[in-house]
């Protein structure tokens, strides 16, 4: 078992690289990779090969993909309760109860932030004391989101045509008739290639799938049990 100021740590880290890209990335990402080595060693080689895009990558470049990845793809938005319920009551609902739990224990997420935004949540999970609420959080909230946006890009990885792939794609909880669409802004980085385009989303794949495997190495018989359920299993 690891400590709670172990955990905490971790956690802070992978908020902070799931975050709009800061300069000290690249050390916050490191930092993370030696924390997580004697915890989720299978998380290290996913994580190094986001490190090394973003060594290789300008501040600028950055931003780029990273708005393209999450915040224009709604495939692959960085919010827990779109991922589960889409844009509906249900997501409403979620966003009340995270707002309640977090002021129960004296979190005050940012007044810019949505409170199910990844990053939001993972703060918290590393000051929360209440042990049960974080296991549902992470196992029946994360872990699902995570598997989630591992299967729609798995998907879309398969197509010839990243943004084909991607049209279609209707979230539970999404109105009929309404389709997403993403992806628009990668391929105008990358002067319109589809295939660099999937590779410029591949660091933060890693990123995420390293997140999934230290969430996994918290909890492996509950965290797992994902797996076997309708929809798990995806890479994430």
């Amino acid at each position: 078992m690891y400590s709670k100021a172990e955990t905490g740590l971790v956690l802070r880290l992978f908020a902070d690289i799931l975050d709009y890209p800061v300069e000290a990335l690249a050390d916050r990402t490191r930092e993370c990779e030696a924390a997580l080595l004697n915890r989720a060693p299978e998380a290290v080689s996913p994580l190094g090969e986001f490190r090394s895009f973003v060594e290789g990558a300008l501040q600028g470049r950055l931003e780029e993909v990273y708005t393209g990845v999450f915040d224009l793809n709604p495939v692959c938005h960085p919010y827990v309760g779109y991922q589960l319920f889409g844009e509906s009551y249900k997501r409403s609902a979620f966003l009340l109860g995270l707002k309640e739990r977090y002021g129960a224990q004296g979190f005050q997420a940012p007044d810019s932030e949505l409170p199910d935004r990844f990053s939001v949540m993972l703060r918290f999970l590393a000051q929360s004391s209440d042990e049960a609420l974080n296991q549902e959080m992470i196992v029946d909230g994360l872990v699902p989101a995570l598997e989630r946006i591992g299967k729609e890009w798995g998907k879309a990885e398969t197509s010839s045509e990243v943004e084909d792939s991607q049209s279609n794609i209707q979230l539970e909880g999404q109105s009929q008739g309404e389709v997403l669409r993403g992806g628009f802004l990668l391929e105008m980085i990358e002067g319109g290639d589809p295939e660099r385009a999937s590779a410029a989303a591949y660091p933060y794949q890693q990123a995420l799938h390293a997140l999934r495997l230290f969430l996994g190495s918290l909890e492996p018989a509950e965290v797992n049990r994902q797996e076997s359920r309708p929809g798990g299993g995806a890479n994430a």
